[in-house]
């Protein structure tokens, strides 16, 4: 899979005003192969620059409705209402819109189309407009999108949740403190993300 794909789903995203965040999502990167390495690791390059999920979550739930990313605390804080799952070429998806302010809205994606994490993102990193590594609650994390779009409320953050599997958050902020700085609602997303697949 490559970035290609993931583009197309940002060209998607953009008709409903979250424009700029595409990417391939590769896998963290993974020391030498032992001999009960899986299939995935083994094939993995040297040149793997992602770093590894410290402790792959249970994704069972998400890859099946990425509306379950989040629990009821966790959009509580956010001041986000229920989703409203949809279902895209690259994984499951689903909307959270600002329960004060429909006009914002975040919309997530877990990357199943890609197989190998974070690592797609790394791969391709120099078509990026920006490209920022982070951690969200530990796990790591990329701000990365293919237009620059921040200025405007819209901000992309790809979560590592397993070393196969990111998941793609898009921010668009439209008005109020998220508008000016939409990067830290995407990583506030990203941990209650983190917080809800750890099950806390």
């Amino acid at each position: 899979m490559n970035r290609r794909l993931l583009a197309a789903g940002a060209l998607v995203f953009a008709v409903l005003a979250v424009a700029g965040c595409s990417g391939k999502t590769r896998g963290t990167a993974n020391p030498a192969p032992t001999e009960d390495a899986t299939s995935s690791e083994t094939s993995r390059s040297a040149a793997d620059s992602a770093p590894r999920v410290p402790e792959p979550l249970n994704t069972a739930n998400i890859t099946a409705d990425a509306c379950s990313t989040i629990n009821a605390a966790g959009r509580a804080t956010l001041g986000l209402g229920d989703g409203t799952p949809r279902s895209t070429g690259n994984g499951p998806s689903c909307t959270f819109q600002e329960a004060a302010d429909p006009g914002n809205q975040i919309d997530v994606t877990t990357v199943t189309a890609n197989k190998n994490g974070l690592q797609d993102v790394y791969d391709t990193k120099g078509n990026d407009a920006y490209f920022g590594e982070s951690q969200a609650y530990g796990y790591p994390a990329v701000y990365a999108a293919a237009l620059d779009d921040r200025k405007n409320g819209k901000c992309g953050l790809f979560v590592g949740v397993t070393n196969e599997l990111a998941v793609n958050i898009l921010v668009q902020y439209d008005h109020g403190a998220g508008a000016s700085d939409p990067c830290t609602v995407a990583g506030k997303f990203g941990e209650a993300m983190i917080q809800t697949l750890m099950g806390g």
